[in-house]
């Protein structure tokens, strides 16, 4: 499976120019993390939610090109789609941008993208969704691995954000989310279900 057959295409793009105010505003709207940075078909740079708003509470009137990064990471179209997952996976980035050998922007992979790809690959019946674990003391990774393993068709991926090991992130697949928010409740666990997409 390749990324440029699973990427989608178009994605919502900003300037260097543009407001940080209104572009931060724009990405809440839609539920973005991050955003890609284009001067005409080139991807310049990348900007994300937690870099405006850190930047927007010292200044409310910086402009994208002060806070976004200028050498992002990125994918070619022609690449695994495995790769991409490895990257996102390792990184805890929602989206990859794709880009042509001449760094033109062609679109983005999200983790929505490649879990459709899966999908359709290993015929699952239903979509896969993200949930986030908050654990606590009583449980470790591995025994809310199981606890959904036993609760799910599938669980494609698991990752610990970075920042914070009690947090904890799966996709699954045709999962009991009211079986296992009970039994995560019963040992002082909290359970969200987040948005795939950007």
């Amino acid at each position: 499976m390749l990324v440029k057959d699973h990427m989608t295409l178009n994605p919502r793009t900003v300037t260097s120019e543009d407001k940080g105010l209104d572009v931060s505003d724009m990405m809440k709207s839609l539920n973005y993390r991050q955003c890609p940075v284009v001067q005409g078909d080139k991807l310049v740079g990348i900007v994300t939610q937690t870099d405006l708003t850190n930047a927007l509470s010292d200044n409310e009137d910086i402009k994208v090109g002060d806070v976004m990064v200028t050498d992002p990471i990125t994918i070619m179209e022609d690449a695994p789609i495995e790769i991409a997952s490895d990257i996102i996976r390792v990184k805890d980035f929602n989206s990859l941008p794709v880009v042509s050998e001449k760094n033109e922007l062609l679109g983005i992979i999200t983790i929505t993208d490649i879990l459709d790809a899966l999908r359709t690959t290993f015929s699952f019946h239903d979509k896969p969704i993200k949930l986030e674990v908050n654990m606590s003391n009583e449980l470790g990774l591995f025994d809310v691995l199981h606890l959904i393993q036993n609760n799910s068709e599938k669980v494609i991926s698991f990752s610990s954000a970075p920042l914070n090991r009690q947090l904890s992130h799966f996709w699954v697949v045709d999962c009991d989310l009211g079986r296992v928010d009970k039994v995560l409740r019963e040992h002082n666990c909290t359970m969200s279900v987040m948005d795939t997409e950007q």
